[in-house]
């Protein structure tokens, strides 16, 4: 009772934006500390105002702006790879 099945698409895609968040949240450890709550909720603020997608074409696209954005926030940090 409450447990929702998913597919292995859903799945997959799911471990890839949990493993999204997990990289973005640690990137923003390396902000100033001034800034580090701020960052940090931005970014749950924004996984959390995308979680009622469910079209897999849509979670790809907002994966791969995140991606960008990730990038880019390493960057700015200092933690270019």
């Amino acid at each position: 009772p409450g447990v929702r099945r998913m597919d292995l698409q859903a799945f997959i895609i799911r471990g890839q934006v949990l493993s999204l968040m997990r990289k973005a949240l640690r990137a923003a450890r390396q902000a100033p500390p001034e800034s580090r709550a701020e960052i940090r909720a931005e970014i749950r603020r924004s996984f959390e105002t995308s979680r009622h997608h469910d079209d897999s074409r849509t979670i790809k696209h907002l994966l791969s702006d995140g991606r960008i954005l990730v990038k880019q926030l390493k960057e700015m940090v200092g933690l270019t790879t």
